[in-house]
């Protein structure tokens, strides 16, 4: 579903009904259930990049961080270097918790926070981390999930005046994206996946409207180019398909997403090499591009969102 200008600033107003200021004790609804803070929060764990995305966004500095265990960082001593693409606005040293998924509970417990948050995708831990600190889990693969979840923590942080800033500045940026894309691709055909690279380069996972990334490039005009026949999974926002079955697809632009452990320039490498990519008509124009998955899929907050459009703009022009 697009988010259009209109609604996300329909969204952002709807704050304004709220309280000026939070009463606590305070319960939380979210994705693993109810959670009570007794006190507003002061020190903060951010389990993964959306959470830290998120509690950036609304002028949160966390004490702990846990990153995707595959991209083997061990210290976040220098987190303008070590947290990708949000390190330049941690102005603190927060301590490396470990996997987001199962963090460390004695490195967490250590950091005395009264508040945890982080994904559904800790939702094994979330009892333990509950004992530890009042935790939020957050579901935010979809798209316009950013923009609930950052209601969700606003009202834990006693920040929403923040949060309806926060969706009514990004609703702006989208706006100027979508007049500042080129001409000749505007609200056109575009197809957008994952590739993994490896054993894996000749198989492609498009991302359609409900999906986070595929959202984010139909609320920016362009209109998702998705397989004839609809694999199932493609409800939940996904369809695999092969070389072959890419070659059928006729879209205006692809955009290529190195995922897991693959890089943006062996994407390139592989797609180049992909003697049926290369009979697309976005191969044959110039119209393919390549992105890295930290920062087009594992986000997913307005911080992300933001930075984003300036990389395809870049790459657009």
């Amino acid at each position: 579903m697009v988010l259009t200008v209109k609604l996300v600033l329909l969204l952002a107003c709807s704050l304004t009904t709220a309280a000026t200021a939070a009463t606590y004790p305070l319960t939380i609804n979210h994705f693993s259930g109810e959670t009570t803070l007794r006190k507003p929060p002061a020190r903060t764990v951010a389990l993964g990049p959306h959470a830290l995305d998120l509690l950036l966004s609304l002028g949160v500095q966390p004490v702990g961080y846990g990153e995707a265990a595959q991209l083997s960082v061990n210290n976040y001593g220098s987190p303008i270097r070590q947290i990708r693409y949000l390190g330049s606005r941690v102005k603190g040293t927060p301590v490396n918790v470990g996997d987001r998924f199962k963090p460390n509970l004695e490195v967490v417990a250590s950091l005395k926070p009264d508040l945890i948050v982080g994904e559904n995708y800790a939702s094994d831990s979330y009892t333990a981390l509950n004992k530890i600190a009042p935790t939020v889990l957050l579901h935010g693969i979809h798209s316009g999930d950013w923009q609930k979840n950052i209601v969700t923590l606003a009202q834990a942080l006693n920040r929403e005046g923040q949060a309806k800033a926060v969706i009514a500045r990004h609703a702006r940026i989208l706006a100027g994206a979508r007049t500042a894309i080129p001409a000749q691709l505007r609200g056109k055909k575009a197809l957008v996946v994952w590739n993994a690279g490896g054993a894996s380069r000749n198989l492609y996972t498009i991302l359609g409207p409900k999906d986070w990334t595929g959202g984010f490039f139909e609320n920016l005009g362009f209109k998702l180019e998705l397989p004839a026949r609809r694999d199932t999974t493609l409800t939940d926002g996904y369809a695999q398909i092969s070389s072959e079955a890419l070659s059928s697809l006729n879209p205006d632009a692809v955009f290529v997403i190195a995922s897991s452990k693959n890089t943006v320039a062996q994407a390139a490498r592989d797609w180049k090499a992909n003697a049926l990519a290369q009979t697309l008509r976005a191969s044959r124009q110039g119209h393919v591009y390549f992105l890295d998955v930290q920062l087009f899929s594992r986000i997913r907050g307005p911080i992300a969102e933001e930075l984003m459009v300036q990389e395809l703009l870049r790459q657009l022009r």
